[in-house]
């Protein structure tokens, strides 16, 4: 074959994977925007149960096709928060089972059915679909779009992979390699790890392995080798979003590592066995071996890449307590390290998660609500405290919560931008467009504390002393602005829903009620002389902050309610 001819055949085989790659994309992304609120009431069911974890994440990654975007987004939530590392072990383990599914419909459709005659009438069918103003209906026309795109990837791959039968010296080469016994399964099994960090997609390598094995490229038990490198080759997406994230979110991805090196280890010392049982297996199945019958080859690996995850996840689910605790002593927490969480954005690459972080921007956002929270809380305190250390000591924790709360502010919204760029749902859009009004006034929230701090500051500087009556008059609108904090977290934490402007409208009434009371009364004692213009001029300050803050609260309830389902 002349130098040009190779290159050609390079560039067709990579094409190949190239329309294989988007179509899987496409698949994910539209199966999110059908299913994303399904997938959030499933995660929500996990609990502490292990088996219902194991469950739900080989439900979600069969749902979204994609076991990669499924570990980054358990990187990400374990990161929030908003899993126990316990959880996500069970969760990492079930989508491993739930990513071979991508491998049977490929081996089922792709080889025992010539679908090329089928796949452009699918495309000419999907057409109207994509342009029908329900989303849905748009979205599984994506659907139907990826399928076919995924499918006409493979038939080009299948055609592009030469036969190479007639090659004596190519395929000398080939058995040579595979002469070495277990060393050969080593090779193979390392070939495939790097072949899935290139390509950084499990299902894309598996495809490929199917394919080389169907063409006689490779024999049936050098590709089994090649699939458990695969398994290993396909965690290191995880550890690169890993990198930027949490101990906690950490730990997760190297048990993703550590889960699937333990699992090829084992699989490999009994290799021969497990080998000759997916044979077996395939035989039942179809008829004929995969050892002996090329048409078999893609049911044979289904099976031992299925049994593979399985086995290893039977193996270990009763050990996920003491797999956690290894974890935990392999990445220890630093000294003084608090167990707090807080969202890092990561780059997942070429695998949108754009429905899905709708989710982490969530709890995020619920974060920075209990932040400013805390940082409100610190207020009342501020006001009555005399002892100058202490003073200090509280003025400075004030403005490093408005530091915190600007940069929780700038990094969500940074968050949110960039999900809007990728193609999302209606829904998902107006949830984007609530959440950036809602970190808006809960960062305005934190400005309002700020001004109370600074309020309190001047007012003792000019020895402005409040009486015991004006403190309680103030603590009082505090506890109402509190009690409105209060609620406004709780509706966060919840899944946004309509009807929850009642209690929220009903304590900003009582606050506005009050803060109008409070103003007549100051003015009354201002009038009589029993307050000093001085004092009743800081006074009215503190009470139209909170009024404000308030103002910001019913803000914040009110883009919750129209960001409900």
């Amino acid at each position: 074959m002349s130098f040009f001819n190779t290159i050609v055949l390079i560039l067709t085989i990579l094409g190949s994977l190239t329309l294989f790659l988007y179509g899987m994309k496409l698949m994910s992304e539209s199966l999110q925007k059908i299913g994303g609120n399904s997938l959030r009431g499933i995660f929500s069911l996990i609990a502490s149960n292990r088996v219902r974890a194991i469950a739900s994440g080989l439900v979600v990654t069969a749902v979204i096709q994609s076991s990669t975007t499924v570990t980054v987004m358990l990187v990400s939530f374990t990161n929030a928060g908003f899993f126990t590392l316990t959880q996500a072990l069970g969760l990492m383990m079930g989508a491993n089972i739930g990513t071979t599914i991508t491998a049977w419909l490929v081996s089922y459709f792709g080889f025992n059915f010539d679908l090329s005659v089928i796949l452009l009438p699918i495309l000419g069918l999907t057409l109207p679909l994509l342009f029908f103003p329900s989303a849905s209906k748009r979205s599984i026309g994506e659907f139907l779009v990826g399928f076919a795109i995924l499918f006409l990837g493979l038939q080009f791959l299948k055609n592009s992979l030469p036969d190479i039968s007639g090659n004596t010296r190519l395929l000398g080469m080939i058995a040579g390699i595979s002469d070495y016994g277990i060393g050969s399964a080593l090779l193979f099994a390392l070939a495939g790890i790097v072949i899935t960090v290139i390509v950084r997609a499990s299902s894309a390598t598996i495809a490929l392995t199917m394919v080389m094995c169907h063409n006689g490229w490779i024999s049936y038990d050098d590709a089994a080798a090649m699939v458990l490198g695969e398994n290993i080759g396909t965690t290191l997406t995880a550890n690169i979003a890993a990198i930027v994230a949490n101990r906690s979110a950490k730990r997760l991805a190297l048990g993703h590592t550590l889960f699937n090196v333990f699992g090829s280890t084992w699989v490999l010392v009994f290799f021969s066995f497990f080998v000759g049982l997916s044979a077996d297996a395939a035989t039942a199945i179809t008829g004929y071996s995969p050892l002996q019958n090329i048409d078999a080859v893609p049911i044979g690996i289904s099976v031992f890449h299925t049994g593979f995850n399985l086995l290893n996840t039977l193996l270990l689910a009763g050990f996920i307590p003491l797999f956690r605790k290894l974890l935990e002593t392999i990445i220890p927490l630093r000294p003084n390290e608090k167990k707090n969480f807080s969202l890092k954005y990561i780059s997942p690459g070429y695998l949108s998660l754009s429905e899905m972080s709708i989710m982490q921007a969530k709890e995020e956002i619920h974060v920075f609500g209990k932040h400013v929270a805390f940082m409100f809380s610190l207020i009342p305190e501020y006001l009555i405290e005399k002892r100058e250390k202490k003073y200090e000591k509280l003025r400075k924790r004030i403005y490093r919560c408005e530091e915190q709360a600007d940069e929780m502010e700038a990094e969500i919204r940074n968050f949110l931008t960039r999900t809007a760029e990728e193609d999302l749902s209606e829904s998902g859009s107006r949830k984007i467009s609530s959440m950036l009004k809602i970190i808006d006034d809960i960062e305005s929230m934190a400005d309002q504390c700020m001004q109370m701090e600074r309020t309190i500051n001047r007012k003792n500087i000019e020895n402005a002393w409040f009486t015991q009556e004006m403190r309680d008059d103030v603590n009082q609108l505090f506890g109402l602005v509190k009690e409105a904090i209060d609620n406004m977290n709780l509706n966060l934490s919840q899944d946004y829903r309509p009807g929850i402007l009642a209690k929220a409208s009903e304590t900003e009434l009582r606050i506005n009620e009050l803060r109008d009371r409070l103003l007549h009364e100051n003015n009354l004692r201002v009038e009589t002389g029993e307050s000093t213009y001085q004092k009743a001029s800081f006074f009215s300050s503190l009470v139209s902050q909170c009024e404000k803050l308030g103002d910001h609260i019913i803000n914040v309830n009110q883009a919750i309610a129209s960001n409900a389902k």
